[in-house]
């Protein structure tokens, strides 16, 4: 009878199926195991780390061989399901999230209408005024003899109920312009020059004891800011509140400060950024103005603002002006008839 092939593990041999006998075939019945580098087989406790050691592992079981191959280890089924592939109907889609653009929001024209900031004063400043006052009450006596400075009238002080008559005088300014003589308020021309001092004055009002002239100054000004807003403060002592404005727009700030007797300030600014006018407020203490501008967006200003200098250029000019006439005045100081005629057009 022909040999035929052993299929018991580890054994491998062909064997004559009559000659078949118990004992016959040393094989393991087990399965192998690979573990951590180790190779044995589950039957036994042998274990080596070579694979060709591991083939060589005999078998620990006796018995017959047999020609029976080894069934195909069973894999588990797996099932599927098929699905239809339709959405809800509501299910919702959400669109993907637009790109961030860089959008230049445009900064207001300086060209806008100026709003007038309201003005509140604070505990020293009535205190401060209130004592100004009483100063100048003092200090305002006026001399007998001083001669009235309006323009055409030659009455003098004499403190006594006269002074309070009425004032006939020019209420404009003297024009010498081709020879002429005249004032700017009435035009009655002449040459000769006697003749425009005595012209009678074409209107009517009240006698001008004292003529205080105003003086333009600078102030020294500084500013700070919070979250929501920029402060800018002018250092001007006893500010007049009835006669100081701020006015602002969007980006654009104007004041006009009267402080100390008849001192005044100007200041005109470029923002660096967007303020709110209806969140924003002057108050007045005894030693300087405080702008509060309200900032339009939550930002840091690296800078106040860009001062315009044209009020700078024109202090310098009145300044050179003043000097250049001061020979002049020395001159003129003797002459009575020129008394009250403060400013002259040559034309």
């Amino acid at each position: 009878m022909p040999e035929v092939q052993c299929y018991n593990k580890s054994c491998g041999v062909k064997y004559d199926p009559e000659l078949n006998s118990d004992g016959a075939c040393q094989h393991h019945p087990g399965n192998p195991v690979f573990h951590d580098a180790l190779k044995g087989w589950s039957c036994c406790k042998k274990r080596t780390t070579d694979f060709s050691d591991f083939l060589k592992i005999p078998g620990c079981t006796n018995g017959k061989h047999s020609n029976a191959k080894p069934k195909a280890e069973l894999k588990p089924e797996v099932k599927t399901v098929k699905t239809n592939n339709v959405l809800p109907k509501e299910t919702i889609v959400t669109p993907p999230p637009k790109p961030i653009t860089n959008d230049v929001i445009e900064r207001p024209s300086v060209n806008e209408p100026l709003t007038c900031l309201p003005v509140k004063t604070t505990a020293s400043y009535d205190k401060g005024k209130a004592a100004k006052i009483d100063a100048e009450k003092e200090d305002g006596e006026i001399k007998v003899g001083t001669k009235c400075r309006n323009g055409g009238c030659d009455e003098v002080y004499a403190n006594a109920p006269c002074d309070e008559h009425e004032c006939t005088h020019h209420p404009g300014k003297p024009v010498f312009h081709d020879g002429m003589k005249y004032w700017s308020c009435c035009q009655r021309k002449t040459s000769d020059f006697t003749a425009f001092l005595s012209q009678e004055g074409c209107s009517k009002g009240k006698h001008l004891w004292r003529q205080e002239k105003e003086e333009k100054t600078v102030c020294r000004i500084d500013w700070h800011q919070t979250g929501p807003n920029v402060i800018l403060s002018i250092f001007a002592k006893y500010a007049n509140a009835e006669t100081s404005k701020c006015e602002i727009n969007q980006v654009y700030l104007k004041a006009h400060i009267n402080y100390e007797g008849n001192k005044q300030y100007d200041l005109r600014m470029n923002l660096h950024g967007v303020v709110d006018p209806k969140l924003s407020k002057v108050t007045i203490s005894g030693t300087k103005i405080e702008v509060t501008l309200r900032k339009r967006d939550a930002m840091h200003w690296k800078t106040i603002g860009e001062i315009e200098e044209d009020e700078t250029e024109e202090i310098e000019k009145e300044e050179k002006k003043e000097k250049e006439r001061e020979p002049e005045k020395k001159d003129e100081s003797s002459d009575s008839d020129l008394s009250g005629i403060d400013d002259m057009i040559f034309d």
